[in-house]
Parts: C-alpha cells; sequence; structure tokens
C-alpha cells in the first residue's frame, strides 16, 4: 500500500512539474511576441530623417547664379558648360539636416538641338553643402566633336542656355532663363524668370 500511495505522489509531482513547464514556456513565446510586435509598431521616420520641401524657394536672392560659361577642349571632343551658384543659410539647412537634394538639369537652345543632339543635358546631383559653404560649382560635360563654326555658334547663343532645378523626388521646383545674362544679377533688377508648376 504504501508503495501505492509514494507512486501517485511521484506520478502528481511529475505532472506538476511538467504543467508548470508548459505554463512558463506560453509565458515565454508571448513575450516574445510582444516585443516582436513592439518593434514593427515603432514608427519608421525615426530612422530616417524627414524631407524639406524646396519647392517656392530656389529663387532670387536666396538662390542665385553668379557665372555660366562655355568652353570645348578639342583635343578630347569635350563640350563643357561651368556653372557656379549660390544660395543662404534657409537653403543651407535644408540641405545638410533636411535630407534633400537638388538636381541640375542644362536646357539647350531650340537653335542647337540639331548640333549638340539632345534638347538637355543629363541630369547632374548637385554637391552636398558642407562647412557652411554656400558658393559652388557645377560642369555639364558632353562628349562630342564640334567644328569650328559649330563652336562659334554654341558661343553665340550662350545667353539661349536655361537650367531647371528637380529636387530628390525629381519633380522640377525652378527654371532660370538665360543663364548666361543671370550672371549680372541684382535683387532690384532680375534678368531670371521663375515659373511655378
Amino acid at each position: 500500500m504504501l508503495k501505492y500511495i509514494w507512486g501517485t505522489i511521484l506520478v502528481l509531482f511529475v505532472l506538476t512539474a511538467c504543467q508548470s513547464d508548459n505554463e512558463n514556456d506560453k509565458r515565454d513565446q508571448s513575450s516574445i511576441k510582444n516585443i516582436e510586435q513592439a518593434t514593427v509598431d515603432q514608427p519608421k521616420s525615426e530612422s530616417k530623417e524627414q524631407t524639406i520641401s524646396l519647392e517656392n524657394k530656389l529663387i532670387p536672392p536666396k538662390f542665385i547664379i553668379t557665372r555660366f560659361e562655355m568652353n570645348y577642349i578639342e583635343d578630347k571632343n569635350e563640350l563643357l558648360f561651368k556653372m557656379n551658384y549660390e544660395f543662404d543659410s534657409e537653403i543651407y539647412e535644408i540641405l545638410t539636416e533636411g535630407n534633400q537634394e537638388i538636381h541640375f538639369i542644362l536646357e539647350y537652345p531650340e537653335n542647337l538641338v540639331d548640333i549638340l543632339m539632345q534638347s538637355h543635358s543629363d541630369v547632374i546631383i548637385a554637391e552636398k553643402p558642407s562647412d557652411y559653404n554656400t558658393k559652388y560649382q557645377v560642369t555639364f560635360a558632353k562628349e562630342i566633336e564640334l567644328t569650328q563654326a559649330e563652336v562659334a555658334k554654341i558661343k553665340k547663343n550662350i545667353s539661349g542656355f536655361n537650367l531647371l532645378i528637380a529636387d530628390s523626388q525629381k519633380d522640377i521646383i525652378s527654371q532660370f532663363i538665360d543663364l548666361y545674362g543671370f550672371n549680372q544679377y541684382a535683387p532690384e533688377k532680375s534678368n531670371n524668370t521663375y515659373l511655378d508648376e
């Protein structure tokens, strides 16, 4: 009889121990699910900075073209357009802290499309500002073989080049007409035309 009682106690002890382990496993699994769910529910914006719009901001005097010139390197068959530009501290902050970038596209004059074989340049991403520098230069380069007459025609029509500026979403947000004439920019008398999109 004593063996029977001890056997029963042993079986009850084993069953109780197994039940406790199952409850602990369920609690552990529930905790893991809660942690995973909390991780998934965290806003994704914490890891990425918010993009601040540049729309209606890249206009004089906040953003200006200070120089535009053309050069043809004959031995390399390379046509270069160099553009200097500068912007104010607000634009600097948007470009450095606002997770934004700008893209430049040079529009060619209509009467040069047959020579340049395109209506515009390739898109160039502007240099990311740093060290509180607000003056930069961008170079549009095109490999093309040109005659002296064609180079002369491009120089003669230098005032017909325009600039399109797009944001990080590739949306056109500003346009500058006559980059060469814009070199003489004065806040009270602008040679620029700004188009709202």
